[in-house]
């Protein structure tokens, strides 16, 4: 009779928990508030279950539920622990019952919290804000400046951006590609490549530029070349000054829409500055650039930067490469746009005020 409740014990037992859990409280109610999407309510469960036991699993499910709160910075902290546990752990290993979103959003999710793509956004913002043209004399003044500073700023957060990334990741949609990435990702010169990308890019380290100014030329000349070569396979001076001019474009635009009659801000006014920034000489550019991959690339050797190169030339890369840049610019470009509305909004309460 012991014997036959045991198993029917040990049978409902199965049912409770998951393959590879013995049950835990702190796990069971997380998963339950994972169900309802309640994440918030789940993370205190979360860290009491890891802090015990350092289940990738686990890991993973606490930094999905920081990702859905737009807790990026984290978000990513969770996702390392498990990698680093576990180098070939994937949502796959992420019990059923959980309650994850789709499987294609979860791949996506993944190649974006790997890649640092969210991070190297402080990088463009920062590139926007200094492209700002003085049109009608608004930028005179140093608040004002300040003001639209705060607006560009507050519209580039992660946060705002996200959902522009995903929609891009999800129209171009490859479900082969997407799973080699990641596993190249989860690479130790994968991990160290974003690793360097996402500590070079931050607003205040590029705002310092000065620090990594002339590098490039400073190079022994296989380095250089070697830099030269990355610097055309990624097209960076094409993205660049397609982000500028893009952002520019949405940026007036918005503010035209919002301005309306009160301005004299016209379409062959704003395609005349545009035209300005796409005909911007790029030996300049360029040369910032260099420097800046310089500098980012200080760490690794000539090997692994070719290494990295050949990987971005495979269908894979070349797929993540290009989906990349059009999830760059249809962000920054959405962004943009919701800054100009807000700056013309702002300009025309001001005359009205006067």
């Amino acid at each position: 009779m012991m014997r036959q409740l045991f198993l029917v014990c040990a049978v409902l037992l199965c049912f409770h928990t998951s393959p590879g859990h013995a049950y835990d409280e702190n796990y069971e109610k997380a998963v339950n508030y994972f169900k309802t999407r309640e994440y918030r309510s789940a993370i205190p469960y979360l860290e009491k279950y890891v802090s015990g036991n350092p289940d990738p699993a686990g890991y993973y499910m606490l930094g999905y539920a920081l990702y859905q709160l737009k807790d990026f910075a984290r978000s990513r902290e969770y996702f390392d622990a498990a990698f680093l546990i576990d180098p070939d752990f994937s949502s796959d290993k992420v019990p059923a019952h959980v309650g994850l979103s789709n499987e294609e959003e979860r791949f996506i999710h993944d190649a974006l919290a790997l890649s640092g793509i969210r991070q190297q956004m402080a990088y463009y913002a920062d590139i926007v804000i200094g492209s700002i043209p003085d049109v009608q004399g608004i930028m005179s003044k140093e608040r004002t400046k300040q003001d639209l500073r705060t607006v560009i700023r507050d519209s580039f957060r992660q946060g705002r951006l996200d959902p522009a990334l995903v929609s891009v990741f999800s129209k171009r949609f490859n479900r082969t590609y997407i799973q080699v990435v990641i596993q190249w990702l989860k690479t130790p010169l994968g991990r160290k490549i974003s690793a360097l990308e996402i500590k070079a890019t931050p607003a205040q380290k590029i705002a310092g530029a000065a620090s990594f100014e002339g590098v490039h030329a400073k190079l022994p000349e296989e380095r250089r070349e070697i830099i030269q070569d990355m610097e055309r396979a990624l097209c960076m001076t094409d993205l660049s000054i397609d982000v500028i001019s893009q952002s520019l474009y949405e940026m007036l635009k918005g503010m035209q829409s919002q301005l309306a009659e009160h301005s004299s801000l016209g379409s062959a006014e704003i395609d005349a500055l545009v035209g300005s920034v796409r005909s911007m000489p790029r030996a300049q550019l360029t040369r910032h650039i260099l420097d800046l991959l310089s500098y980012q690339c200080r760490d690794l050797t000539d090997e692994e930067i070719r290494s990295a190169m050949r990987f971005s030339a495979t269908p894979a890369g070349t797929w993540f490469r290009e989906t990349s840049r059009h999830a760059i610019g249809d962000a920054i470009g959405k962004a943009s746009r919701e800054t100009g509305e807000k700056i013309g909004r702002s300009l025309v309460l001001r005359r009205l005020a006067v």
